[in-house]
Protein backbone atom coordinates (compact mmCIF):
# COMPACT_ATOMS: atom_id res chain seq x y z
CA UNK A 1 0.00 0.00 0.00
CA UNK A 2 1.24 3.25 -0.77
CA UNK A 3 1.40 6.07 2.13
CA UNK A 4 -1.47 8.28 0.51
CA UNK A 5 -3.95 4.98 0.94
CA UNK A 6 -2.77 4.43 4.34
CA UNK A 7 -3.26 7.94 5.45
CA UNK A 8 -7.07 7.95 3.34
CA UNK A 9 -7.41 4.87 5.55
CA UNK A 10 -6.60 6.19 8.57
CA UNK A 11 -8.77 8.91 8.26
CA UNK A 12 -11.42 6.95 6.89
CA UNK A 13 -11.50 4.87 10.19
CA UNK A 14 -10.58 7.76 12.39
CA UNK A 15 -14.12 9.69 11.23
CA UNK A 16 -16.00 6.27 11.46
CA UNK A 17 -15.05 5.51 15.08
CA UNK A 18 -15.12 9.40 16.01
CA UNK A 19 -19.22 9.16 14.66
CA UNK A 20 -19.50 5.44 16.55
CA UNK A 21 -18.25 6.79 20.20
CA UNK A 22 -20.22 10.39 19.39
CA UNK A 23 -23.41 8.60 18.63
CA UNK A 24 -23.04 6.54 21.16
CA UNK A 25 -23.06 9.19 23.65
CA UNK A 26 -19.26 7.86 24.40
CA UNK A 27 -17.62 10.83 23.64
CA UNK A 28 -19.73 12.79 26.28
CA UNK A 29 -18.90 10.11 28.73
CA UNK A 30 -16.12 8.16 29.60
CA UNK A 31 -14.38 8.33 26.02
CA UNK A 32 -14.60 12.15 25.80
CA UNK A 33 -10.99 12.64 26.26
CA UNK A 34 -9.84 9.55 23.38
CA UNK A 35 -12.78 11.52 21.32
CA UNK A 36 -10.82 14.50 21.79
CA UNK A 37 -7.55 12.87 21.44
CA UNK A 38 -8.69 11.51 18.28
CA UNK A 39 -10.03 14.25 16.46
CA UNK A 40 -6.66 16.30 17.22
CA UNK A 41 -4.99 13.49 15.86
CA UNK A 42 -7.02 13.20 12.91
CA UNK A 43 -5.83 17.01 12.11
CA UNK A 44 -2.45 15.45 11.53
CA UNK A 45 -3.28 12.73 9.40
CA UNK A 46 -5.22 15.18 7.27
CA UNK A 47 -2.97 17.38 6.60
CA UNK A 48 -0.32 14.95 6.11
CA UNK A 49 -2.60 13.46 3.42
CA UNK A 50 -2.85 16.71 1.87
CA UNK A 51 1.13 16.89 1.52
CA UNK A 52 0.95 13.27 -0.10
CA UNK A 53 -1.41 14.38 -2.46
CA UNK A 54 0.59 17.33 -4.04
CA UNK A 55 1.07 15.73 -7.29
CA UNK A 56 -2.18 16.19 -8.23
CA UNK A 57 -4.20 19.63 -7.84
CA UNK A 58 -7.48 18.08 -8.19
CA UNK A 59 -6.52 15.86 -5.13
CA UNK A 60 -4.42 18.90 -2.79
CA UNK A 61 -7.70 20.31 -3.54
CA UNK A 62 -10.02 18.34 -2.36
CA UNK A 63 -7.76 16.62 0.36
CA UNK A 64 -7.90 20.77 1.72
CA UNK A 65 -11.31 20.75 2.05
CA UNK A 66 -11.17 17.85 4.03
CA UNK A 67 -8.69 19.30 5.84
CA UNK A 68 -10.60 22.60 6.60
CA UNK A 69 -14.02 21.04 7.59
CA UNK A 70 -11.88 18.93 9.87
CA UNK A 71 -10.13 21.93 11.60
CA UNK A 72 -13.83 23.63 11.77
CA UNK A 73 -14.47 20.11 13.49
CA UNK A 74 -11.79 20.61 15.70
CA UNK A 75 -12.67 23.90 17.02
CA UNK A 76 -16.29 23.20 17.40
CA UNK A 77 -15.00 20.19 19.40
CA UNK A 78 -13.03 22.40 21.90
CA UNK A 79 -16.06 24.60 22.28
CA UNK A 80 -17.99 21.69 23.12
CA UNK A 81 -14.77 20.39 25.71
CA UNK A 82 -14.81 23.76 27.28
CA UNK A 83 -11.84 25.01 26.05
CA UNK A 84 -12.49 27.78 23.33
CA UNK A 85 -16.11 29.48 24.08
CA UNK A 86 -17.25 30.46 20.69
CA UNK A 87 -20.85 32.24 21.95
CA UNK A 88 -23.19 29.31 20.38
CA UNK A 89 -25.47 27.70 22.34
CA UNK A 90 -24.49 24.20 23.49
CA UNK A 91 -27.39 22.33 21.70
CA UNK A 92 -26.54 24.35 18.27
CA UNK A 93 -23.01 22.98 19.26
CA UNK A 94 -23.41 19.74 19.46
CA UNK A 95 -25.40 19.58 16.34
CA UNK A 96 -23.22 21.47 14.03
CA UNK A 97 -20.67 19.20 15.18
CA UNK A 98 -22.31 16.15 14.59
CA UNK A 99 -23.47 17.38 10.99
CA UNK A 100 -19.65 18.21 10.13
CA UNK A 101 -19.14 14.75 11.25
CA UNK A 102 -21.49 13.18 8.68
CA UNK A 103 -20.41 15.94 6.24
CA UNK A 104 -16.64 14.68 6.65
CA UNK A 105 -17.56 10.62 6.21
CA UNK A 106 -19.30 11.65 2.89
CA UNK A 107 -16.69 14.07 1.70
CA UNK A 108 -13.63 11.49 2.67
CA UNK A 109 -16.05 8.68 0.65
CA UNK A 110 -15.95 11.42 -2.50
CA UNK A 111 -12.26 12.20 -1.94
CA UNK A 112 -11.25 8.52 -2.21
CA UNK A 113 -13.65 7.90 -5.15
CA UNK A 114 -11.75 10.81 -6.71
CA UNK A 115 -8.48 9.11 -5.94
CA UNK A 116 -9.30 5.79 -7.35
CA UNK A 117 -10.94 7.14 -10.47
CA UNK A 118 -7.46 9.89 -11.07
CA UNK A 119 -5.39 6.68 -9.98
CA UNK A 120 -6.56 4.41 -12.98
CA UNK A 121 -6.52 7.74 -15.88
CA UNK A 122 -2.88 8.18 -15.11
CA UNK A 123 -2.62 4.62 -15.49
CA UNK A 124 -4.02 4.23 -18.86
CA UNK A 125 -1.75 4.34 -21.45
CA UNK A 126 -1.72 8.08 -23.42
CA UNK A 127 -2.74 7.24 -27.52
Amino acid sequence: MRAGQILGALVGIGVFVQIFLGESRLAAGVFRDVHATIGLLGIAVVLAYVYNSRRSGIMVAAASIIAAITAVQAVMGLSLYGLLPLGISHQALEVSHRFAAYILFAGGIAVSVLAVVLRRQSAKPKA
